[in-house]
């Protein structure tokens, strides 16, 4: 029996505008993040979604 692979990606949205991203590493999504944040001030979530 063949093992199922996860494939994990990281949905980044801000509270507070438009912006949404969708990436396949967490450190992209969380550098992403932190950009947005130190550019705006914005409140921003990154969830792991399957």
């Amino acid at each position: 029996m063949d093992a199922v692979s996860r494939n994990e990606r990281y949905h980044l949205v801000c509270r507070e505008c438009s912006v949404e991203h969708l990436s396949d590493a967490l450190d992209d999504a969380d550098a992403l993040r932190r950009e947005h944040v130190d550019e705006t001030g914005h409140r921003v979530a990154v969830d792991r979604v399957e």
